[in-house]
């Protein structure tokens, strides 16, 4: 996880740099790191390639930056954050557009998300902040789900038939 902790303490980023990768951000770091690495992988002759890794990757590394952006919503304004779930449900589509899988990667994009609100290393939450939890993880859904949309309706669009007189 260091090379992600030094680019975002480099670019001045919070949520994912050093010290917060050493004080519990690491557990959305970890898995969307282990599943960019497994995907990665696929590109060695050794291992066997995944379906759309690349845009699987891509879905990832935007997910890492949304969720620096989630973190830290009430300090950027409630304006911007929305506008980056905007641009999520815009990226999103263009991804789902080429995608074969295209629910896994909507759902993946946001998955550091999830994994960053889920608080493992805390005291196991009452049923009034569980509900809170996911209460706050709707926003980000519901723009990753209409991207997921856009795009399948994109894809039946592209792949149309033309006309024949």
């Amino acid at each position: 996880m260091w090379p992600l902790g030094y680019a975002y303490a480099a670019l001045g980023w919070p949520t994912f740099h050093l010290w917060g990768l050493m004080h519990g951000t690491f557990v959305a770091a970890w898995p969307a790191l282990s599943i960019l690495a497994f995907l990665a992988l696929g590109y060695l002759p050794l291992f066997r390639s995944i379906d759309d890794a690349a845009l699987l990757m891509a879905g990832l590394v935007w997910g890492l930056l949304l969720a620096t952006a989630f973190n830290i919503r009430h300090a950027l304004g409630f304006e911007i954050a929305y506008g980056l779930f905007s641009a999520t449900a815009v990226i999103v589509a263009a991804l789902c557009t080429f995608a074969k899988h295209r629910l896994r990667l909507a759902l993946l994009v946001i998955s550091p998300l999830v994994f960053l609100n889920l608080d493992l290393l805390l005291a196991p939450p009452t049923l009034e902040q569980t509900i809170f939890d996911l209460k706050a993880l709707l926003p980000p859904l519901a723009f990753s789900l209409a991207g997921y949309v856009l795009g399948s309706l994109a894809r039946v669009v592209i792949k149309r038939p033309p006309r024949t007189a």
